[in-house]
């Protein structure tokens, strides 16, 4: 499971939004030379930060310092539906445009483009049809103490 520090800040019947701590510990992602986090985060701001998890039997109230966890293949599976998809979609595409009408340029990138909304739809509805998805939602798994430390994700067996 991987784990991030967070704050709750509002709670609505089993749904418990919380706020995660900003990852300015790592460097690298601070940089923009890690794995993308610090560059998103300047661009979207609050929105990627602000988390509707379950509560999964932790008591909590607004203001508490938890741990949030996500299981590992429901992250490598979306990953593979939002990322890989599309463009393994576009590759076809420009393939089958290339086999179909020759190696016009104009055309390959048209039959790429289609590709690619193609797999933007699929990873669209991949979203829609797991959102409420239990095995795809975070939950709290814990209370954090004041002395522990999460300021990047850290994988957990």
């Amino acid at each position: 499971m991987i784990t991030e520090a967070a704050t709750v800040v509002r709670i609505d019947g089993d749904s418990v939004w919380v706020r995660c701590d900003a990852q300015r510990a790592c460097q690298r992602c601070a940089e923009g030379r890690g794995c993308g986090g610090g560059v998103l985060g300047r661009l979207l701001g609050d929105r990627l930060r602000t988390v509707r998890t379950a509560r999964a039997g932790v008591t909590v109230s607004v203001g508490d310092s938890v741990v949030i966890g996500l299981a590992e293949t429901a992250l490598v599976k979306a990953s593979v539906a939002m990322y890989l998809a599309p463009l393994i979609t576009m590759l076809a595409g420009a393939l089958v445009a290339w086999r179909v009408a020759g190696p016009g340029e104009i055309l390959v990138m048209a039959g790429g483009l289609v590709g690619f909304v193609a797999g933007l739809l699929y990873a669209r509805r991949f979203g829609s049809r797991h959102r409420h998805d239990p095995r795809y939602q975070p939950v709290v798994v814990g209370r954090r103490n004041a002395d522990e430390s999460l300021a990047c994700p850290v994988a957990t067996q």
